[in-house]
C-alpha cells in the first residue's frame, strides 16, 4: 500500500505486536524508554510529520492524541483508546493493581502481559521505577479535551470484549468527538488475529474519512 506508518505500543507491552502491518509500507515502531508522560509525548512529536499515519495502543493511544495535537500527524488510529482511564476503574482496583506491582512487579507485569496476550511475545521486562511511574501519570491524565480538539482523520478500533479498557469507554471517546470512527472487533484489547488484509482495510478506511484540517489551516 506503500503507506508510512508509526506504531506506538501498550504500557509493559513491545512493538512487536504490531508485527503484522510490517509488510504494508515504511512502517516505524515508537518504543517506550518509560520517561514522565510528557517527555514520552515529546519524544512521539518528533517523530511525526504530515504524511504519518499515527496508531497508538491503550497508552500509547493516550500519547498519540497529545503528540497529535503538537504535530499533526495525516491520520490517526487509536485502539483501546480511554479518555481518563483513572476513570474507567474503582479506585480500589487501580489500587491493588500498583500494590500486588510493588510487591512483585515481574510477575504482575507477566499475568498483565498473560490476560492481554495470553502468550508470551515481550522478552524483556520494562524498567520497574519508570514502568510504575508512567502508568501513574497514565491513570491520572485526563485527555478529554484534547480529544475534543482534535481534527484530524481518527479512526477507533475497540474489542468488545476488551478486560482492560471496557468497551463503554470507546463510546465515551465518540460522544466526544462525533468525527471520529468507531470499529468494532470480536476481541479483547488488542486485535492480535487481525491479518494484514484486516490491517489493509483499517487504514483504507482511515483514509476514507474527510479531513476537517485545524482553524489556522481553514483561514490560509
Amino acid at each position: 500500500m506503500g503507506l508510512k506508518i508509526l506504531t506506538v505500543h501498550g504500557w509493559a507491552f513491545c512493538p512487536e505486536v504490531f508485527k503484522p502491518l510490517e509488510g504494508l509500507g515504511d512502517v516505524g515502531h515508537h518504543r517506550l524508554e518509560y520517561k514522565s508522560l510528557g517527555e514520552e509525548v515529546q519524544r512521539l512529536a518528533e517523530r511525526i510529520d504530515g504524511d504519518t499515519l499515527l496508531v497508538g495502543w491503550s497508552l500509547g493511544a493516550t500519547l498519540s492524541v497529545l503528540a497529535s495535537l503538537e504535530n499533526p500527524p495525516k491520520g490517526l488510529v487509536l485502539i483501546g483508546a480511554t479518555p481518563h482511564f483513572g476513570k474507567a476503574w474503582k479506585r480500589e482496583y487501580l489500587e491493588r493493581f500498583f500494590k500486588e506491582l510493588e510487591e512483585n512487579f515481574g510477575g504482575k507485569v507477566r499475568e498483565f502481559r498473560n490476560l492481554v496476550w495470553g502468550e508470551e511475545i515481550c522478552e524483556d521486562l520494562p524498567p520497574e521505577e519508570g514502568a510504575k511511574e508512567l502508568l501513574r501519570e497514565f491513570v491520572q491524565t485526563d485527555i478529554s479535551n484534547p480529544l475534543r480538539e482534535l481534527r484530524i482523520r481518527t479512526l477507533l478500533l475497540h474489542g468488545r470484549k476488551d478486560p482492560i479498557v471496557p468497551f463503554r469507554e470507546a463510546k465515551k471517546v465518540l460522544k466526544l468527538n462525533p468525527r471520529f470512527r468507531l470499529t468494532v472487533y470480536d476481541g479483547g484489547h488488542f486485535p492480535k488475529d487481525f491479518t494484514p488484509r484486516d490491517w489493509e482495510g483499517v487504514f483504507e478506511s482511515l483514509q476514507e474519512l474527510p479531513c476537517l484540517g485545524y482553524p489556522a489551516e481553514e483561514g490560509g
